[in-house]
């Protein structure tokens, strides 16, 4: 995983929009395109030196390693908008948790000037929740399957009721 500094910026490019400008995408590409010309070359010359006229063969061939190129170009762009939205992923995922961690930290220090112990372990128990939230869910590196994720979901809703009919009990009293 990148590791992301903070105030560091991503700049995206939009699909469709000057998907070869790297000059990192041109030299590869261009250099996959020149090898499977060579390759091709060789392998006519080598298996079918007779086939077709000498000019047909080479413009047939270099119109495969402009293909192969501008295809391995596209391919370049594609991984690097993948790499570039995971990077803002990553980014939003840690701007949040920061943000929210500097909340539960007032929440926290107010809850405890508070007198009602029922209202600070409440409190103190959300904000438990809320921190494994960001440490196991927001930071998840790979999606669950579908049958752990029914238990997780279970455990949370099951305790999300029972703290609510806590919280409603402690405010009755």
């Amino acid at each position: 995983m990148a590791h992301l500094v903070r105030g560091q910026t991503i700049t995206c490019i939009e699909s469709g929009t000057n998907w070869g400008a790297s000059s990192r995408v041109k030299v590869v590409s261009l250099g996959v395109g020149l090898v499977s010309f060579l390759v091709t070359e060789l392998m006519h010359l080598l298996l079918v030196p007779d086939i077709g006229r000498h000019w047909e063969r080479l413009f047939a061939e270099g119109v495969s390693a402009v293909i192969v190129a501008l295809l391995t170009a596209r391919l370049m762009h594609a991984a690097n908008q993948r790499r570039e939205a995971a990077l803002l992923r990553m980014q939003v995922i840690s701007d949040m948790n920061h943000h929210i961690r500097n909340a539960l930290a007032a929440i926290c220090l107010t809850a405890e000037t508070t007198q009602n112990q029922q209202c600070v372990r409440v409190i103190s128990e959300s904000v438990d929740r809320i921190e494994w939230a960001l440490r196991e869910i927001l930071l998840r590196r790979k999606p669950l399957q579908e049958k752990e994720r029914d238990r997780l979901w279970y455990f949370q809703a099951r305790r999300k009721t029972q703290q609510v009919s806590e919280g409603a009990n402690a405010v009755r009293r």
